[in-house]
């Protein structure tokens, strides 16, 4: 099979990166020659430290806003999710796939693009990018 095109968004976050540089090499052998691949997700500019803690800063202020004002973090709606009759099963599946969020192991948008370009991709380069997300475009 070759695809077109493969776009993924605020997904491969949860990946580890050898698991995720596993799953470009799959991509690379499932695009077409001239096919795409994209990916919009966290990943931090590592050679701007100050930027990337001015930025997590004021995420984490409005994330703490927005719990005082009675909204569920992130571990507290997975917590209501196990609860819920109907979601417990499908809460336990997800978390048997993909464990815990793979926080920490965030690699940068140039990490990215060399992967893929080790997976078969003939050029990958950033082409958007926020204090805290990229878009990574790949052409094979």
């Amino acid at each position: 099979m070759c695809l077109e095109g493969v776009p993924a968004a605020t997904a491969l976050h949860w990946l580890h990166s050898d698991p995720l540089a596993a799953l470009y090499g799959q991509i690379g052998g499932l695009v077409r020659d001239g096919g795409v691949f994209m990916n919009a997700d966290h990943m931090i500019d590592t050679g701007t430290p100050r930027i990337n803690a001015a930025e997590r800063a004021h995420r984490h202020a409005a994330m703490d806003r927005a719990k005082a004002a009675g909204a569920l973090d992130w571990a507290a709606w997975w917590a209501v999710a196990a609860a819920d009759p109907v979601l417990a099963g499908p809460t336990a599946e997800r978390f048997a796939i993909y464990g815990e969020h793979a926080d920490g192991d965030m690699p940068s948008a140039d990490w990215h693009a060399r992967t893929l370009r080790a997976s078969g991709f003939a050029e990958a380069r950033a082409v958007w990018a926020s204090p805290s997300d990229t878009m990574v475009l790949a052409v094979k």
